[in-house]
């Protein structure tokens, strides 16, 4: 094996390099698809909660495995699990782009998302125990970096791909770089020691449920509303399933979730300024639907402009990384958050009507200010954790960023659709006297959907008129309404850096 015959100093990067493909797959994941939505949308006449749930299904999955991958690559090995969880990434990444039905995307995502959870918690902690801890942020902004790369070429791709070719190949992308990863990590990681310990299947099975009702709850209560006796009950459920699955862990030997890392103020400060940025990230997926479906770009357009959100991620990450190796983590983290604020607010000031040189500002703060936030915190919290507990660490860092995306995509999804079908109606009915107008048989208008036009044609000509007009209106209301959140959400997270975020940085014990 190449690990044998490499100098020590040497090996470690190649250990990263292979590790760098797991999270370059998420990331493209993460921008590749939002782009080729209206167009799906309208090959295969799909509801725009459908179409939420195929962005969904993949982090709920995610989230709430996350924490058992955690568990059994420390049990069963990380090179293993690893191996394992990106080999059942690829085989699901090529189910997606066989779909068809909604059906089948679905839970060929949330596959996606078990082979994620596996694979993603021993990433991180394979290149924790790699490098020494003088190196760990630099090596970390590189693996954020290299992972930028393809984070910032999926809209560009999936914007190209979706026009000339096929939406399909969105998914198929992933299969040359998870056989790539494959192979280098074979060749280059060594066996890690296992931690041979029993798995904690009650807690499992009770963050499993409790999450799932929440998620799905939110979720469907734009179809069910939110006080029909389905959604009260799966929150009521949820709440209650949350609440006692950490007071089952607190009396389990070996819990999933391990109450004494909650315990530590630096990891629990670094889960929050995790979430808050994730949580908030999650508005960019409307950005690539609003750039094509209000703005009127082609999507090989609107993967140009999002590609100028996400560049400067590969000069960011790398220099957060040097950042919070030489003055810790609180200024990185502060630069990063003011940026954000100013991005968003700036985006919904022109939101309306802008021209991409308007709205350069805005993209550029905010494809820098997300590497400042995560890869500082990400290195603080796996620098505070213990060595034996970094595997367990990783994972609860990367629950709190998927579970928090699960959460922005359908709090932002459910707020959009709600508000924006409370707006349209409120316009048309003041614009015109034309009744029984129900704003959900025009869903997916903007994006062609043919349910939608052919709803439009049944009513007359000047009324179709008003009813365009009045959901662009609309749908912009929605937009800044979600994009204004996201703001409110920064500026929470720059007060928590500035009060609470330690100044010098944390040793590892």
């Amino acid at each position: 094996m190449l690990y044998r015959s490499t100098p020590e100093a040497k090996r470690k990067w190649w250990i990263l390099g292979a590790m760098t493909t797991s999270i370059s797959m998420v990331f493209i994941d993460v921008t590749v698809l939002p782009v080729a939505l209206p167009t799906i949308s309208r090959e295969l006449n799909f509801s725009q909660l459908g179409l939420q749930w195929i962005l969904n299904a993949y982090t709920l999955a995610l989230t709430v495995l996350v924490l058992a991958g955690g568990r059994i690559a420390q049990m069963f090995g990380l090179k293993s699990v690893f191996s394992f969880g990106i080999c059942l990434f690829a085989l699901s990444s090529a189910m997606c782009g066989f779909g068809n039905t909604e059906s089948w995307l679905v839970f060929s995502r949330a596959v996606q998302g078990a082979g994620g959870a596996l694979m993603l918690p021993a990433t991180q902690a394979i290149i924790s125990e790699s490098f020494p801890i003088k190196e760990r942020g630099k090596a970390i902004g590189i693996f954020i970096s290299i992972g930028s790369v393809f984070l910032a070429l999926g809209p560009l791709i999936g914007g190209y791909l979706t026009e000339f070719a096929t939406w399909r190949y969105v998914f198929w992308i992933n299969l040359p770089i998870a056989a790539i990863g494959l192979v280098l990590t074979q060749l280059t990681v060594p066996s890690f020691p296992k931690n041979k310990s029993s798995f904690d299947f009650l807690g499992f099975f009770t963050s499993l449920f409790g999450i799932s009702s929440i998620v799905v709850a939110i979720m469907q209560a734009q179809q069910w509303g939110w006080l029909s006796p389905r959604i009260l009950f799966l929150l009521g459920l949820g709440a209650i399933l949350i609440v006692l699955l950490f007071h089952i862990e607190r009396s389990q030997k070996m819990p999933l979730i391990d109450i004494d890392l909650l315990k530590t103020s630096s990891i629990l400060t670094s889960l929050s300024i995790v979430s808050l940025t994730q949580f908030l990230v999650m508005t960019t997926v409307f950005w690539a639907i609003f750039f094509q479906t209000i703005s009127g770009y082609l999507p090989s357009e609107a993967g140009n402009i999002t590609f100028i959100a996400y560049a400067p991620l590969l000069i960011a990450a790398p220099l957060a990384g040097i950042c919070i190796d030489k003055f810790g983590p609180r200024l990185p983290i502060t630069i990063g958050f003011s940026l954000l604020i100013i991005s968003l607010v700036w985006f919904v000031l022109i939101a309306k009507d802008f021209s991409i040189h308007e709205l350069l500002p805005s993209l550029l703060c905010f494809g820098a200010g997300v590497p400042f936030v995560m890869t500082s915190s990400s290195t603080f919290l796996l620098s505070a954790a213990p060595k034996e507990k970094r595997g367990i660490a990783s994972g609860l860092l990367i629950l709190s960023r998927q579970f928090s995306a699960t959460l922005g995509l359908a709090i932002f999804g459910t707020i959009n659709t709600q508000w924006t079908n409370w707006r349209f109606e409120q316009i048309v009915t003041e614009q015109s006297t034309h009744e029984n107008l129900d704003p959900r048989s025009f869903e997916g208008l903007l994006s062609h959907n043919p349910t939608a036009i052919e709803a439009l044609k049944e009513v007359p000509p000047d009324v179709a008129q008003i009813i365009q007009n009045s959901l662009r209106d609309a749908s912009i209301s929605g937009f800044n309404l979600i994009n204004m959140t996201a703001a409110l959400l920064a500026f929470l997270g720059l007060l928590i850096s500035l009060r609470w975020m330690k100044k010098k940085k944390e040793e590892a014990q």
